[in-house]
């Protein structure tokens, strides 16, 4: 690969894998992290196009009084209902998509060799794959992920497990990525593991960052 070369990295992984973490971490080395959940939101905000395109098939109890989105209403119903799911999937994704690929221009543009896309659901949706010339999963074992996810949310054993279970398997995931970062110990086994996947030249700069891939 010659040193021009601009690629991109798909991040993703699974309910309470601690996924925040390692994105936190690849920051702090000077990465370049687009996260998917953060643009999602900001493509409601009131007087945008997929905000207008919402109201007008959910109705307004969809909304706040302060005009914004209820996110969990609207979670409440595309959870219970696949038909609205893809509904609504078929009217953020475009405007999504559009946002990141800004962002990725906007990061090449400054000289940066690669861009991170943090995408919740890489695995499962497989569209965005075929761009990514490298996939991170961030795993962690079941029994972590079980305790984790009770721990920040409160849920019962119960609650918890069908949370989980409505996703694809982190085993399933972690056969699809091409590295996998073991998230089950504590930050600072999951930072040794990064600085091993990411080189971090002495001289540092941002278009000097490289992915290993071996």
């Amino acid at each position: 690969m010659s040193e021009s070369t601009m690629f991109l990295v798909g991040l993703s992984g699974g309910i309470a894998s601690g996924k925040s973490t390692v994105v936190a971490v690849l920051r702090e080395l000077g990465c370049a992290v687009i996260d998917a959940d953060v643009i999602a939101r900001e493509v409601v905000q009131p007087r945008l196009k997929a905000y207008q395109q919402i109201v007008r098939y959910f109705g307004p109890e969809i909304l706040l009084e302060s005009g914004e989105i209820n996110r969990e209403a609207l979670g409440s119903i595309i959870f219970s209902q696949p038909e609205k799911r893809r509904l609504l999937n078929a009217i953020t994704h475009p405007e999504i998509q559009k946002e990141m690929l800004k962002q990725v221009l906007k990061y090449f543009v400054l000289g940066y060799r690669y861009v991170i896309l943090d995408i919740p659901l890489l695995f499962e949706t497989k569209r965005l794959t075929k761009f990514m010339k490298h996939t991170i999963l961030v795993y962690c074992d079941p029994q972590t992920q079980l305790a984790r996810l009770r721990k920040r949310s409160g849920l019962s054993q119960a609650e918890a497990e069908a949370r989980i279970a409505s996703q694809l398997p982190l085993d399933e995931k972690r056969r699809m990525a091409t590295h996998v970062i073991d998230n089950s110990g504590d930050r600072e086994s999951t930072r040794q593991q990064l600085h091993v996947a990411v080189t971090v030249p002495r001289h540092h700069t941002r278009s000097s960052l490289v992915w290993k891939t071996h």
